[in-house]
């Protein structure tokens, strides 16, 4: 796993000189709709508190920049007969890095000097829907769950970002002047537990959602390609989740402004 961790990590940092646009979002994003694990409905104990902690890993569209950062995250959920509730807190410290490898001063006319940055942040998560049982109590059914994540992101990084946004934008940049952002959307979830063993559970989960007003945040250099210029915040967050006897371990893939990967390993208590 670790192999793996250090393998991604490698690939996003590669892939954030590889483009000629630079990209500057807020690092958070793709990583902020978090998966809050609930009880079933067919549980006796109906309430849930879990801790964990992640490892997030993301690059910005056109791979100009690249985060790495770790995360820490509690929640509560409360399942009743026909419907459910969760909401939790998340704090996240880390590194933004990306810019031009080639300082020269010819060059900070169209691209950003090379730059690795520090970025942090707090938020909070809140998702309730309805859920249906199967007849045996093995299978719950999340179909439409309402989704919502408010995080406030702080750091040299977006200080940096602040500057560019407020100076003259070098041709090939885009950049947001966003700090404080709402994402909301809706979910569709399955989640059971095998039949002879219920300490053994496995959930999947799928977002769409964005972000409301990312799109007009941002100001642009006049050379960024057709793809920054357009790009809106709607995007998607894919879930997988492993429970064992209170531990846990959860999977998440994203495409939602930043391209994202996140792993987690937690415990859960009454």
């Amino acid at each position: 796993m670790k192999t793996k961790i250090i393998a991604l990590s490698s690939l996003l940092f590669f892939t954030a000189f590889t483009s000629c646009t630079s990209y500057l979002t807020p690092a958070i994003l793709g990583n902020n709709m978090g998966y809050m694990p609930k009880a079933m409905g067919a549980d006796s104990v109906k309430a849930l508190t879990h801790v964990s902690a992640s490892y997030a890993a993301s690059i910005s569209p056109s791979a100009g920049t690249n985060f790495s950062f770790g995360m820490a995250n509690v929640s509560r959920s409360n399942t009743f007969e026909k419907w459910n509730i969760s909401y939790g807190l998340f704090g996240y410290a880390g590194r933004a890095s990306g810019g031009d490898i080639d300082n020269n001063p010819k060059n900070l006319k169209n691209y950003l000097p090379s730059f690795r940055k520090s970025v942090g942040g707090a938020g909070l998560r809140l998702s309730a829907g309805p859920h249906r049982s199967s007849s045996n109590g093995n299978t719950d059914f999340r179909y439409l769950n309402i989704e919502n994540a408010l995080s406030f992101e702080s750091g040299d990084y977006t200080k940096f970002r602040q500057e560019i946004y407020n100076g003259p934008i070098p041709d090939y940049v885009a950049v947001t002047n966003m700090k404080v952002l709402w994402t909301t959307g809706l979910s569709t979830e399955i989640a059971w537990r095998v039949r002879n063993n219920h300490d053994f559970r496995h959930a999947f989960r799928l977002f769409i959602g964005g972000t409301p007003n990312f799109k007009s945040s941002f100001r642009s250099g006049t050379e960024t390609n057709e793809f920054i210029r357009g790009k809106n915040s709607l995007g998607w967050i894919f879930s997988y989740f492993l429970y064992i006897k209170h531990f846990s371990l959860s999977y998440e893939l994203a495409d939602n402004v930043n391209y994202a990967q996140k792993i987690s390993f937690g415990y859960s208590f009454q």
